[in-house]
C-alpha cells in the first residue's frame, strides 16, 4: 500500500507558512534541493490543498517560457507536469491543470483508494490545512519536514491546535550547512496519561 506524506518547509516557531501565507522564508538551498529532488523519486502522485494547488498551477506551467528559469526549474516543471496531481477542495469546481483530478467529496475514501493503488507514494506539497483534515482522518503515514531556523511570529501550524496528543517516532534527521535540519517522523499513536497507545 502507497504511503501518505506531509512534505513541509517549517519555521521554529510551527508554521508552515506566515501570517500572510508567506513562503519565502523557507530555505532552498541547493543541498536542500538536491535532498527534495532525490525523495521526489519515490512519489507517485501528488496532492495539493486549494491555495497550494493554485500556486503551483499559477507558476510551474509558465517556467517553459520564462527566460531565467533555472536548469533544475525546467527538470522540475517536466516532473510536475507530467506527474498525476489530486487536489482536495470543496470549493473549486474544476482542476484544469495536466493530470489533476479534484476530489470534492468523501476525502477519506477518496485517499484510502488511491493508497491502494500501485505505485510511488502521494506527497503532500505543504498545504497544512488539507494535512490538518488528512492528520484527523488518521490518512498520514509519515511527516517529512525542513526545520528552518526562522521565527514567523504566526501563520498556519502544521499541527492542528486542539487535536489530541499524539506520539511520532523519528525514523531519520540530518542537519544541513545552510542551518535547517531535515525530520522524518511516523505517527505512532494517540498519547495518555500511561503513555503511547
Amino acid at each position: 500500500m502507497r504511503k501518505v506524506i506531509s512534505f513541509t518547509h517549517l519555521s521554529l516557531d510551527g508554521y508552515a507558512n506566515g501570517p500572510q501565507g508567506e513562503l519565502e522564508w523557507a530555505n532552498v538551498a541547493p543541498e536542500i534541493a538536491t535532498d527534495v529532488d532525490a525523495r521526489l523519486s519515490t512519489v507517485g502522485t501528488v496532492v495539493y490543498g486549494r491555495v497550494v494547488y493554485g500556486m503551483m498551477a499559477g507558476y510551474w506551467p509558465a517556467v517553459a517560457a520564462d527566460p531565467d528559469s533555472t536548469d533544475h526549474d525546467r527538470t522540475h516543471m517536466a516532473w510536475v507536469e507530467a506527474i498525476p496531481k489530486l487536489v482536495v477542495s470543496r470549493s473549486l469546481d474544476r482542476a484544469d491543470w495536466n493530470n489533476t483530478t479534484l476530489i470534492r467529496d468523501d476525502v477519506s475514501g477518496a485517499i484510502q483508494a488511491e493508497k491502494r493503488k500501485s505505485g510511488g507514494d502521494l506527497m503532500v506539497f505543504g498545504s497544512p490545512r488539507l494535512v490538518h483534515v488528512l492528520a484527523r482522518l488518521g490518512l498520514i503515514d509519515e511527516y517529512l519536514i525542513y526545520l528552518n531556523p526562522t521565527v514567523l511570529g504566526g501563520g498556519t501550524p502544521l499541527f492542528e491546535p486542539g487535536q489530541p496528543a499524539a506520539q511520532l517516532t523519528l525514523l531519520e534527521s540530518q542537519v544541513f550547512d545552510a542551518g535547517v535540519t531535515l525530520l522524518r517522523y511516523a505517527p505512532s499513536g494517540t498519547l495518555t496519561s500511561e503513555g503511547p497507545s
